[in-house]
């Protein structure tokens, strides 16, 4: 057989003398040489023409592989019987015995074969395998069947039939490469799976020969080389893939497999946004667009092929990946990345094991000698035993500010994100911002948002707990005190009366506000033990790396800094969708971080940790333009029970309402903070802890003062303070802690002075706070208005019917002429817990309000009809029922008596002659853009603030 070799170089010259010698010293030495080169602007010409002693083919720059084939194949005199040509790229380096072990394997196998190929392994390690033949998934992606970074043990060394061989290395017949030929359309990538294919659809076989070895740079591939063809090799070896799957598979095929594509490639995407990949991912998704928006180059290709097809697609199936395969990969990935996050936990663990602790202390042991551990330990046995009259599994929780939760997690998004609600009279009003982590977390729930309450409620105090003790030991606060730190936080929004009010936001920014610290300290941090991330450490799984590891201590302050800012702004938006007013305070703490402070040469981080959550907030910070006043209300309903605190009650941080402890209780904490100041070395920190805490005094005192009115709502009304009040708590806790770590020995080495005295009194004061609140909590934990039960709004077959249809609304009417007469237009049961945002914002359909005053005065004769217009059915009035409204409908014409089940109330029914409509179907035509712009901020976001992919 004769053998003549093809070799195509563009800007190899730094590989190119190895592999001229690798050619020069093979066992078997081609019979002929012909070389190609694309417009190297390097020495290649020279160098392959002082080795070879001819000429060299010389074509445009932009030429791709298949064009210099052929070129290369008209240049050589008419093919011989049985002329076999073997294919080389200047950074493919054959071994010694390569060409001679393909030869004999050609000569051995049968007429059908008509391409081998080598074992591919790296150059220059030698050892890692790269291809033993290669394939493709249904989701068009390049599969060799190894584990990345697998080193070459002879574990794949069986000669045996595969779909396609690397062009680097293949040995072909002429006569068949020829006849089929390299497609034109694939400029470097995808051309070597793609001839492959080609040649089984044509009845002829591919081998690969593993004893052969061929070791390759994949200069292309890596970005080694300077090539105009290739300047995303990511995002065209997936387009070449992709391409080659739908030119070559099936008509009937093409829908599926596109299905699986799109969809597999933007999940893919996303997963390279979340390990900060966003390079990769962008390749993803453009390798996509550039396939799928060029129907027309596939079409050719298709009829280009269908002439040269001899066999059925059948006889070709066997040789692609199986169809679970790309699925199998998701999951080795899934699970690579949860084994790195435990080791990575693990370490840290073992980090800060306790002295005296090793791998065979037994478990309990253990346990008693790590005190943060049974510190939350205990307070999950204290948080069960306070909230147990807040636990079952019939009925909501709801009372105070807090209404009953929806029966899925559709509503919180449906109200988050839709441009329209049907509740009252209709409103375009968008729902609070606080709805999207809660319809996030009711999601993970599978389903259950009535379970996300009760978690943030009944444990509270342990999920504070947790961040604030989290926060302390970053600081590098000692154990124990970390720990009287922790538990002093982790009480005040029990103390506060912020649970048992059912006040979501004070409750939820009480989770939230340690973690938002805790990501700040990363912008001032210049040791790299400061920012630990959570991340996923690369662990090694069969030569296998995972994408995402620990970020490197050298790595440089100004990239920790900006990741920080990036993660204190995802907090802060979390915090101000809970609690706008926390806006406030981080603007005024940044703008004296940028003036005064210690970030003076930091203003673009501090400006992302200030501005960004403006964004996160969307869209409901668009539908407060015209209601400023909402940015000082906190989540939940704002008028749902009265607040008068005194001055003292503030400094101590109560704000009065059923279900806050008394105010003795914390009066340890002002008192600590106060004393901090007395310790010199650490009155720097305790100053800096005070000006947050002035910052949220000065929020609070206007929150205070201010009267707020929303259009939905029909009287001014102050604000619950509680956030800012535990903020300001927080402050006091924190600068206590900050003096008290190490004060024992501060004060054992100096004189004696009236310091100590009064130390000794503030730490006592100190301590007892989160004992008594403790205490209190265990005792008081689950009075006040908040508990777990059925809505008594109206009665429960008016619900029912009600469920599902906006035609089937009650109309609830309550109050007299002591009180006052109020209204509610319930749509699908009563209101739930987001419903009351919307409403808040929304003026009210002046023509409802005369319509009702009028039934219960002298009612038309058509205002039955009016009112079922607006799509009410029913009429309900709770015990006790006012004469004037009982009488008042009794007499309007169109109305009926109705089963009423509580004792006092009265219900009609609404017996129209004709149904109108007269809803409010105004949409936010731009809520969906407001929408888009929030979730892509948050991803943007969640990417930015990431640990970055570490690559191979």
């Amino acid at each position: 057989m004769k053998v003549t070799a093809l070799l195509v170089s563009h800007n190899g010259a730094r590989w190119l003398p190895a592999v001229l010698e690798g050619i020069r010293n093979g066992e078997r030495r081609p019979d002929r040489i012909v070389a190609v080169d694309t417009g190297s602007a390097d020495d290649s010409v020279a160098l392959v023409e002082a080795a070879l002693g001819s000429p060299v083919l010389h074509l445009d720059r932009r030429a791709p592989y298949a064009e210099s084939v052929r070129v290369a194949l008209e240049s050589l005199p008419p093919a011989e019987p049985d002329e076999w040509v073997w294919l080389l790229h200047d950074d493919s380096n054959p071994a010694p015995g390569c060409l001679a072990v393909l030869t004999a394997a050609a000569e051995d196998a049968g007429d059908d074969v008509a391409a081998l190929g080598p074992k591919h392994r790296e150059w220059p390690s030698l050892k890692r395998l790269l291809e033993v033949g290669v394939t493709l998934t249904g989701t068009g992606q390049r599969e060799t069947g190894l584990e990345r970074g697998e080193y070459d043990q002879g574990q794949h060394d069986e000669v045996h039939r595969v779909l396609a061989v690397n062009t680097a290395g293949m040995l072909v017949r002429r006569a068949v490469l020829e006849q089929v030929g390299l497609d034109q359309s694939l400029p470097v990538f995808g051309t070597d799976v793609d001839f492959g294919w080609r040649v089984a659809r044509a009845g002829h076989a591919t081998l690969v020969v593993p004893d052969a070895v061929v070791f390759h740079v994949e200069a292309s591939r890596r970005g080694r080389r300077t090539s105009e063809l290739v300047d995303h090799p990511g995002r065209q070896e997936r387009e070449g893939a992709q391409y080659t799957l739908l030119v070559n598979s099936p008509g009937w095929t093409i829908p599926f497999r596109t299905l699986r594509m799109v969809v597999g490639g933007l999940l893919r995407a996303l997963g390279l946004l979340l390990v900060r990949a966003p390079g990769e991912a962008a390749d993803e998704v453009a390798a996509l667009l550039d396939v799928f928006l060029h129907p027309s180059r596939i079409l050719r290709a298709r009829r280009a092929r269908a002439g040269t097809a001899t066999v059925p697609h059948q006889a070709v199936r066997p040789l692609l990946a199986p169809f679970w395969l790309p699925y199998r990969h998701g999951l080795d990935y899934v699970t690579d990345v949860g084994v790195a996050v435990a080791a990575s936990l693990r370490d840290r663990a073992e980090r800060r094991r306790p002295p005296g602790v090793t791998d065979d202390t037994p478990l309990l042991v253990r346990f008693l000698r790590m005190p943060a551990l049974w510190a939350i330990a205990v307070m999950l046995v204290l948080a069960v035993v306070a909230g147990h009259a807040l636990l079952g599994t019939s009925g909501s929780l709801q009372g105070g500010a807090l209404l009953p939760a929806p029966d899925a997690a559709a509503h919180w998004w449906s109200v988050w994100g839709s441009w329209r609600h049907t509740l009252g009279t209709g409103t375009p009003e968008p729902g609070g911002a606080y709805l999207l982590p809660l319809a996030f977390l009711g999601t993970l729930s599978f389903g259950h948002p009535n379970l996300v309450l009760t978690v943030l409620f009944v444990l509270a105090v342990p999920l504070a707990y947790l961040g604030a003790h989290r926060f302390l030991r970053r600081l590098g606060i000692g154990s124990w005190t970390s720990i009287w730190g922790a538990a002093a936080y982790g009480v005040l929004p029990v103390v506060t009366g912020a649970v048992a009010q059912g006040r979501i936001g004070t409750v939820a920014g009480a989770a939230v506000l340690p973690w938002l610290a805790s990501a700040a300290l990363g912008l001032g941090a210049t040791d790299p033990d400061v920012l630990a991330a959570p991340v996923v450490e690369e662990q090694p799984r069969a030569g296998r790396r995972v994408a995402g590891a620990p970020e490197p201590a050298h790595q440089p302050a100004a990239v920790r800094r900006w990741r920080a800012a990036w993660r204190t702004a995802i907090a802060g938006g979390l915090l101000v969708a809970f609690v706008p007013p926390a806006w406030l305070v981080i603007a005024i703490v940044v703008l004296f971080a940028s003036i005064g402070g210690g970030l003076r040469g930091r203003r673009r981080e501090l400006a992302v940790v200030s501005l960004v959550p403006l964004l996160l907030v969307l869209p409901w910070a668009i539908g407060t333009l015209a209601a400023p006043g909402a940015w000082l209300v906190e989540a939940g309903r704002v008028t749902a029970l009265p607040l008068d605190p005194s001055m003292l009650d503030l400094v101590l941080g109560r704000a009065g309402g059923p279900g806050s402890a008394p105010a003795w209780i914390g009066i340890g904490l002002p008192v600590a903070a106060l004393v901090a100041f007395v310790r010199p070395d650490t009155r720097s920190r305790v100053l800096q802890v005070w000006v947050v805490v002035l910052a949220a005094a000065v929020v609070l005192a206007a929150v205070s003062r201010v009267p707020v009115s929303l259009p939905g709502v029909g009287v001014e009304f102050r604000p619950w303070p509680g956030f800012l009040l535990l903020l300001v708590q927080a402050g006091f806790v924190l600068a206590a802690t900050v003096a008290a770590d190490g004060a024992g020995q501060a004060f054992s080495g100096s004189s004696f002075t009236w310091r100590q005295p009064v130390a000794a009194v503030a730490v006592v004061l100190a301590v007892a706070a989160p004992v008594l609140g403790i205490g209190w909590w265990v005792g008081h934990g689950d009075d006040g208005p908040l508990h777990r039960g059925e809505s008594t709004s109206m009665p429960t077959y008016m619900q029912e019917l009600a469920d599902g249809t906006d035609l089937s609304g009650v109309l609830r009417i309550q109050g007299g002429l002591r009180t006052g007469i109020s209204y509610q237009l319930l749509r699908s049961g009563p209101e739930r817990t987001g419903d009351d945002g919307p409403l808040a914002l929304t003026s009210p359909d002046q023509e409802f309000q005369d319509l009702v005053e009028r039934l219960l005065s002298a009612a038309r004769p058509n205002d039955a009809d009016l009112l079922a217009s607006y799509g009410v059915r029913y009429v309900y009035a709770p015990a006790p029922v006012a004469a004037q409204v009982s009488g008042g409908l009794d007499a309007a014409p169109g109305f009926s008596g109705a089963s009423a089940p509580a004792p006092g109330s009265r219900a009609w029914t609404v017996t129209p002659d004709q149904t109108l409509d007269s809803l409010d179907h105004s949409k936010a035509v731009l809520r969906p853009v407001w929408v888009f712009l929030s979730l892509l901020g948050l991803l943007v976001c969640i990417v930015l603030a990431a640990p970055e992919r570490r690559r191979r």
